[in-house]
C-alpha cells in the first residue's frame, strides 16, 4: 500500500542552501508546524528530485542566494510532502510556488539544480551555468 503525499501551503521562514529551506507548514485549522519542539524558524524541507552545488563550492552559494531571491522569508509556497529526508530531521518536498509553477522543474532547467532520484553519486548542475 502506498501514502498518497500531502499538500500544506505554507510560508518560508529562510533558506540554507540550493536545496534545501524551512517553512511554517499550515496544518488547517490554525494550527501551525514551525520545526518542533527546538526550533521555532520553521520545519526543514529538501527539495526532492535534485540536488544542488553544496555551500562552498563552485556555483553552491550562488544557488543559495538564487533560491534567497525566489523565495524571501516570507513567501507563501505550497508544499507536497513525500517522505522523511534519509538524512533525518527534515521532509523531502516538492515546492509549488503559489502562482503555480513547478519550482524544482524550473530550478533544473535554469541549471541551479540537477535532477537527482537520491540513489547513485549526487550529480551537480554545471558550473558556470550554461544557460540564463
Amino acid at each position: 500500500m502506498s501514502l498518497e503525499p500531502y499538500v500544506y501551503n505554507a510560508v518560508v521562514t529562510s533558506v540554507h542552501d540550493g536545496d534545501t529551506l524551512r517553512a511554517n507548514i499550515d496544518l488547517g485549522t490554525g494550527i501551525w508546524n514551525h520545526g518542533g519542539a527546538k526550533t521555532v524558524d520553521g520545519m526543514a524541507i529538501r527539495l526532492v528530485g535534485c540536488n544542488a552545488a553544496e555551500l562552498g563550492t563552485p556555483g553552491g552559494d550562488a544557488a543559495a542566494a538564487n533560491l534567497q531571491a525566489l523565495l524571501p522569508a516570507g513567501t507563501p509556497i505550497v508544499l507536497r510532502s513525500l517522505t522523511w529526508d534519509k538524512y533525518g530531521g527534515r521532509m523531502d518536498a516538492d515546492i509549488i510556488e503559489v502562482d503555480g509553477t513547478d519550482l524544482i522543474q524550473q530550478l533544473i532547467a535554469e541549471q541551479w539544480l540537477a535532477a537527482w532520484d537520491g540513489t547513485g553519486e549526487r550529480p551537480v548542475p554545471p558550473w558556470p551555468r550554461t544557460v540564463q
